[in-house]
């Protein structure tokens, strides 16, 4: 019983940690295949470049976001590199298939 005493609230944080990382891992996973299974042809209307600083080490981070309009005008932002973000101009087509992650260009 003293065992209990003791053990018992951690052995309830653990669990309740553990389902809180399954959680997350399974919400993770949901929006990858969620990614995945969406297919779409638009045409590149914007390009994003923001700038953020790490708080720690003040390094500067980029991000860099491509805006896609499909036929149905439904706005759809890439996250992308930078390497890929200087290939696009606007104006550009880009095709997402059902199974691959990323869109590539067209023209």
């Amino acid at each position: 019983m003293e065992k209990m005493v003791v053990f018992g609230p951690i052995i309830v944080f653990f669990l309740i940690f553990l389902s809180l990382i399954i959680g997350f891992l399974m919400l993770v996973v949901k929006l990858v295949l969620k990614g995945k299974a969406s297919s779409w042809q638009g045409t590149l209307v914007d390009k994003m470049h923001k700038t953020g600083s790490d708080m720690d080490s003040d390094e500067t981070k980029h991000y860099f976001t491509l805006v896609f309009e499909t036929a149905d005008s439904k706005k759809i932002k890439v996250g992308t590199s930078k390497k890929v973000y200087d290939e696009y101009k606007i104006g550009d087509k880009a095709i997402k298939k059902s199974g691959e992650l990323w869109p590539h260009k067209i023209s």
